[in-house]
């Protein structure tokens, strides 16, 4: 006995697409999805916990070190939201924790031309600390994660801060 060869009829064609044309979807769905993981570029986020948490934005230009690591003395090139009186343009301060900073939007270690969006935490006069995202109090494990600096040109960061950060009347 031979097995039946008859040609499929339109009703079993149909059948079978009901399966195939989603399965061509998903897979070209998937495709597209690992193509965009691929080749575009990880987009920076402004830390909105870091913003609320600090009390001073500066544009900073940051020095460093023989040992290539960031000098603690930094130059502000803008104070972006002053609360009092602004940090004038020029002025030298010193961070203290800018060499724990991890840096969104360029190369570790500050050796972008900058400016830097610095969020800080004034401890005194000419004093401050970048101001590290505030701890989870759900999380498991010690300490505050490393704070974070923006490079102020890349794609982003400006339009981020001033939506997280308005505008303060002048006074």
């Amino acid at each position: 006995m031979t097995p039946d060869r008859t040609p499929l009829t339109l009703a079993a064609a149909l059948y079978y697409s009901r399966l195939a044309i989603p399965l061509a979807l998903l897979l070209a769905w998937l495709g597209w999805l690992g193509y965009l993981a691929a080749t575009k570029t990880h987009p920076i986020v402004v830390s909105r916990s870091q913003v609320m948490a600090s009390t001073h934005f500066v544009l900073a230009t940051v020095g460093l070190d023989p040992e290539g690591k960031p000098n603690k003395q930094v130059t502000v090139v803008q104070d972006l939201r002053p609360l009092g009186e602004p940090i004038p343009a020029g002025a030298t301060i010193t961070v203290q924790n800018i060499k724990d900073a991890r840096i969104a939007g360029g190369p570790d270690g500050f050796k972008d031309p900058g400016p830097y969006l610095l969020p800080m935490t004034a401890i005194s006069p000419g004093v401050f600390l970048l101001t590290p995202p505030p701890v989870d109090p759900k999380a498991d494990g010690a300490g505050r994660s490393r704070p974070w600096a923006y490079v102020w040109s890349a794609a982003g960061v400006q339009e981020q801060f001033d939506a997280l950060v308005p505008k303060r009347p002048p006074g």
